[in-house]
């Protein structure tokens, strides 16, 4: 059942749970649990309360429509409507004066006497529950009450202007802020007696214990962690759902006569499976976007007039997701053979894809990454029947709960992390298409990236032991504001941004507080931060291009407002290899590497010879010089200084989007940009050029380059380097984040580096890679890749920095820790907390260490295993 005057906010309910509440079908239902009689029925005392409470309504309603324009209705509010109302439910109210918590005045307005003082704040109707008051308060009641809750023994508290009332947790013990809404206008204006039914059983008294120090035995807490249970049941049903309407959507369109040209594009290799598979991708995603922000009501603004009214119930009754979702409960109605559910689905794409079709219904264009209007190229203007596209939605909004019933997901209480299930199933597959059949195969990208959806649980101590000291000194700052949006956080292996999320959503909350001078911020000042914080702090790279894309989604739903275009992330999220390439300028003075030359199987072992010869040689007549770097030292600055430029563009538009957008690509393909990173990709490439005949004439010894380096001449080995750093995907730190590496490097790295043992990089990767690596990373051997992920990383951190990271527990062991922690130790690294061993939660078999490592001097706690110490070492132990 679609739940019309219910809001789920966070992970505090699903509306999984609270369908079976609705149905009877879950614990504490029975007339026992409502201090009833056995021959009392719940149901009765639910249709009672209902008809005395209509009568109530009325009443209030007629106290209302006297109002002036500066009245706030309080004092009618809780006489005519809330105290009836929740006296019905079973609370003993009584008003309350403030309480003193930690030097802080709480003026909480009711207590129930009959449950240890439980808060519940009632405002007037005439209030908004989210803005601070004319008169002098200092905090909006939202915040009063979750700033109380967090501050006392009570998990819940109740919040309400007559209009709504909200329920809200101790955010304290939740990874995010969560609360519940029940619109309690529409409900009695529009008769949602059922949803009445679900109020009643889910708030009635008996659901609060009579101590609020049992409060964590209470019915509601029962409910909150049946929901976290279930959520992770519908996380392992959406990645199944997702994969397969991915394959059911692909096979339709393939399948669909009118749509012969794009079979005919895919057979002849004028258009990839890869290329086929990421357009139906995007066009999943837009579609799971979509829905999420209809059903989280973001698609409009809050106020709007009564033509914005009109204008947001023709999208939602004609154009929105939810209608054609709704359809697929009534195929009877439509015919399955027509193509009218398609065309309607790629109309609304075009409402955000382009502001000229869009304002026509008051939506602002999202105009940019996924709602690129080339975004799902090769489907744009494809034909699909009506019973596929009925059966994509029936995988995507329903799935089977433990009983055999048929639920539909709710996407406004969907936490963005789910994604993240999604993005580890997808790393499995690679796509094909054969005799006009599109299927998945077990591909290498998980294997070979070693890639694993992080749990919450191990990415809270990442941030409380790097992060949090950061943020905490940056408050000690004159302009607060600043100070928190001048952080700069990267995650090197981003996967589905499920840690860069955090991070993201750990600096909104500290600066919407400084912005709303409360403790605990509202929601949509909350919202308005963290999209300012992923726009300037956040930055993330990943080698599989369907991560970089999903981590994209998963911020661009994070930090949506209505109105607003999704966020330019280009810049800030990109694919990449992350240990291969340069990450400061001065490399490129190392030159080329004599190692580099270095004769593997595949070699012609006399060219290699030769070569190595020739560059040793040719370093030995240079080892006292220096280059002289005055041409590319002004190119740099000039690229530093123009991104500074770029940084500065607006994007509160499609339009600047698009500018903005341009400009990137612009300065990404100039002159100065596309020297520096040929430089930089002839230094490395020369590792992987196979070392034969057909590649004399391209391989590029020392002399070579240091001419190219101080002369501008023009490098003559016919794109090769660039191409194969295309094909390795080579990212150069110091030209792909200008404006961080200008500062020193980033303030904090977070996250989970790949896994894979060092006798299987060879063979997964390749010779040339591993010898690549045990010459960038010297001293080192084969050890596993995330030993070179740490020293990478600590290369790439300010000093002052953190680096905080997920990591085998072989990192303290033998090779690994000689060529990993020892070398960072022995260089300023100062590791300042770690955890030595500890099980995987859920299903990757794998035994971690959770290391945190400070560049620079460290003068405050040490914590190993949860333990102050003196001092952790290299061995991840606190001997001397």
């Amino acid at each position: 059942m679609k739940l019309t005057t219910v809001n789920i906010h966070g992970n505090i309910f699903t509306s999984e749970i609270l369908e079976r509440i609705r149905q009877d079908d879950i614990r504490y239902q029975a007339s026992r649990d409502f201090n009833l009689k056995p021959n009392e029925l719940v149901r009765d005392e639910i249709n009672n309360a209902w008809s005395l409470l209509n009568t109530h309504w009325q009443i209030f309603k007629q106290k209302r429509s006297g109002f002036s324009t500066t009245d706030t209705g309080t004092s009618e509010t809780r006489k005519y409507w809330m105290l009836p109302l929740l006296g019905l439910l079973g609370y003993e109210l009584q008003s309350s004066t403030a309480e003193i918590i930690n030097n802080k005045s709480y003026a909480i307005s009711h207590r129930a006497n009959n449950k240890d003082g439980f808060p519940i704040h009632i405002i007037g109707s005439e209030l908004s529950l989210d803005k601070k008051a004319d008169f002098g308060v200092r905090l909006s009641p939202h915040a009063l009450v979750q700033e109380y809750i967090n501050s006392t023994d009570h998990i819940y508290g109740f919040l309400t202007n007559g209009l709504h009332i909200r329920i809200l947790r101790d955010a304290t013990r939740l990874s995010r802020l969560s609360y519940l809404e029940f619109n309690l206008e529409q409900m009695m204006e529009e008769g949602h007696y059922a949803e009445f039914a679900l109020f009643y059983r889910l708030l009635h008294a008996t659901r609060i214990n009579d101590k609020k120090e049992d409060g964590k035995d209470s019915v509601l807490e029962f409910y909150h962690n049946e929901a976290l249970a279930s959520g992770s049941r519908i996380r392992e049903r959406l990645s199944f759902a997702v994969e397969h309407s991915i394959l059911c959507l692909a096979n339709g369109i393939l399948q669909q006569n009118e749509n012969k040209d794009l079979e005919e594009r895919l057979s002849n290799g004028s258009l990839s499976a890869k290329e086929y598979y990421l357009h139906i991708l995007r066009c999943v995603y837009r579609i799971l976007f979509l829905l999420v922000i209809e059903e989280r009501n973001l698609i409009y603004k809050q106020d709007l007039d009564d033509n914005d009214k009109r204008l947001k119930y023709i999208y939602y009754r004609f154009y929105s997701i939810q209608r054609l979702t709704h359809l697929v409960n009534k195929v009877v109605y439509v015919d399955p053979k027509k193509i009218d559910l398609w065309q309607s689905l790629l109309t609304t794409f075009r409402l955000f894809e382009d502001d000229k079709y869009g304002r026509k219904l008051g939506i602002h264009a999202l105009g940019s990454g996924i709602f690129n209007p080339g975004a799902i190229g090769s489907i744009d203007t494809t034909q699909l029947n009506n019973k596929i596209v009925l059966e994509v939605f029936k995988y995507l909004v329903t799935f089977e709960n433990n009983n055999k019933q048929i639920v539909r997901v709710n996407y406004a209480d969907l936490d963005v992390e789910e994604f993240g299930s999604i993005y580890e199933g997808l790393l499995e597959f690679e796509p094909i298409v054969e005799n006009g059949y599109f299927r998945f195969k077990q591909g290498s990208d998980r294997s070979s990236s070693g890639s694993h959806y992080t749990p919450e649980e191990l990415v809270k101590p990442l941030i409380n032991h790097s992060l949090d000291y950061i943020i905490a000194d940056k408050l000690k700052e004159v302009n607060q504001e600043a100070a928190l949006l001048s952080i700069t956080v990267c995650d090197v292996a981003c996967g589905s941004g499920h840690i860069l999320l955090s991070a993201a959503r750990r600096i909104g909350f500290e600066l919407a507080k400084v912005r709303s001078n409360e403790d605990q911020p509202t929601p949509p000042v909350l919202r308005l931060a963290v999209r300012d914080v992923i726009r300037r702090c956040i930055y993330g790279v990943d080698f599989n291009p369907l991560a970089v894309e999903l981590c994209k989604v998963a911020l661009w739903l994070e930090a949506h407002d209505p109105g607003e275009p999704l966020n330019f992330l280009d810049h800030h999220i990109k694919n990449g290899n992350a240990i291969v390439g340069i990450a400061h300028y001065e490399e490129l003075q190392s030159g080329i590497a004599s190692e580099a030359f270095k004769a593997l199987p595949d070699d012609d072992k006399s060219i290699a010879l030769a070569f190595k010869k020739r560059n040793e040689a040719e370093r030995m007549l240079q080892v006292s010089e220096l280059y002289d770097l005055k041409g590319t030292d002004d190119d740099l600055v000039d690229v530093q200084r123009t991104f500074m430029q770029f940084n500065k563009l607006p994007e509160q538009t499609p339009e600047e989007i698009s500018a903005k957008a341009k400009a990137y690509s612009e300065l990404t393909n100039g002159k100065k940009w596309f020297r520096l990173n040929q430089l930089a990709d002839l230094q490395v490439a020369q590792f992987f050029i196979p070392k034969i005949t057909a590649n004399k004439e391209i391989l590029t010894t020392q002399s070579k380059f240091k001419t190219y380096l101080h002369t501008g001449m023009q490098i003559q080995d016919m794109g090769k380097s660039m191409a194969i750093g295309a094909g390795k995907r080579f990212f150069h730190w110091f030209l792909e984040f200008p404006e961080v590496f200008q500062n020193g490097g980033f303030d904090c790295v977070l996250g989970n580096p790949p896994f894979l043992g060092g006798q299987k990089l060879s063979g997964t990767f390749g010779l040339n890679f591993l010898e690549y690596l045990k010459y960038a990373y010297r001293p080192i051997g084969a050890v596993d890749i995330v030993t070179y992920f740490f020293r990478r990383i600590f290369s790439l951190i300010k000093l002052g920095g953190f680096q905080s990271l997920i990591s085998t527990n072989t990192i303290a062991q033998g090779s690994a820790r000689e060529g990993g922690l020892d070398v960072i130790c022995s260089n300023e690294g100062v590791i300042n907390h770690a955890v030595r061993s500890m099980r995987w939660p859920g299903q990757a078999a794998v035994e971690v260490s959770l290391v945190t490592i400070h560049k620079g001097s460290w003068n405050r706690d040490i914590i190993l295993d949860g333990k102050k110490v003196e001092r952790i070492t290299p061995y991840l132990d606190d001997s001397e």
